[in-house]
Parts: structure tokens; sequence; C-alpha cells
């Protein structure tokens, strides 16, 4: 290629890149108009020190509205840990909820409704195997519940938040709680 060939294709390179570059910063410029961006007016960077405080205000209001209420809020927000040994069987109240740990675990249900398996969105039918670590949430104080398969011949951890009712293999209750 001859200069004047060279000349025009260096012209004409840039001349685009001029264009694009302009292109490109007017975008940004575009962008940068969002009254909502980060650190604008509408949306101030704060510090750690005042959401800190924030957070404490807000977890002091929850408490106290628990405690307001005779301490009846601070028990069923809790979680604790039942230990089912073999043959055991822990009944829950209207709304509790439970996650079985480890070992395998199966549902019981007085009738046909089955317990809801909020982690898969699944009901579970009584005798079906509760999947470790998934949430269950019993809707209604009916007798529905868990209870360690019948190979599991080690103790099942079953975490708890609500009122249940822990029955040993000879029908007597063990425990109770909320």
């Amino acid at each position: 290629m001859k200069l004047p060939g060279k000349l025009m294709l260096s012209v004409l390179m840039l001349g685009i890149g001029v264009a694009l570059g302009s292109m490109t910063t007017s975008l940004r410029a575009d962008s940068m108009t969002n009254g909502n961006q980060p650190g604008s007016v509408n949306d101030p960077l704060v510090s750690k020190s005042y959401v800190d405080e924030k957070v404490a205000e807000i977890v002091r209001t929850e408490l106290g509205k628990q405690q307001g209420n005779g301490g009846a809020g601070s028990g069923s927000r809790s979680l604790i840990v039942i230990e089912l040994n073999p043959g055991e069987t822990l009944y829950a109240g209207e709304g509790t909820e439970m996650i079985v740990r480890n070992g395998k675990a199966v549902s019981v249900s007085s009738n046909s409704n089955g317990i809801p398996d909020l982690t898969d969105g699944a009901d579970l039918k009584a005798g079906a195997v509760i999947p470790n670590n998934h949430l269950l949430l019993f809707p209604r104080d009916d007798g529905r519940g868990v209870k360690p398969h019948q190979d599991q011949k080690t103790t099942v951890f079953v975490m708890v938040r609500g009122s249940y009712l822990h029955v040993g293999a000879d029908g007597k209750t063990i425990a109770s709680g909320n």
C-alpha cells in the first residue's frame, strides 16, 4: 500500500476510535445521572458505626417486645436439640419447626396429612424418610412428628423450635417443651 492509502486508513481508524470513545463517555455520563447511585444524595454512604447503632436499636426493640409479652416469645424463638433414641417419637405442636441433623428418621402422622418439607417444597406422608438438614413445619397439633427409622441403631439429633412432646418406646412422656 502506498503512502496516501496508509494515511487515509490511519485517519479513518482515528476517526472511528474518537467516535467510539465519545459514545462510551456519554453512556457513562448518562448512567451517572441516576439519583440512586451509591454515594449520591438519594443513596448516601453510611459508616459502619451508624449501621451498628441502628442494628442494636432494632435488637433492643425486638427484645423489649418479647419481654413485654411475659417472655412468651423468647422460648419459641430458640432452637433446642433433642436426642431421639431408637423407638422414641418426637411429636410437634402447632407451628413447630424441626430439622433432623443426623441419622435416618421417618415422619409420623396419626392421619393422612403429611408434614411440609419447606426445603424441598414437598409433603412427607407417614413413614417417609426425612432428609437430613431439611426444615419441617408442623401446621397443626394433630399427632404428627418424627422418629428414628427402624434400621437406625444410634441416636438421632433433631433441632426443634416450638412446642413438642418427646415420648419413649414404652409410650411414657420423656420431656415436653413450650
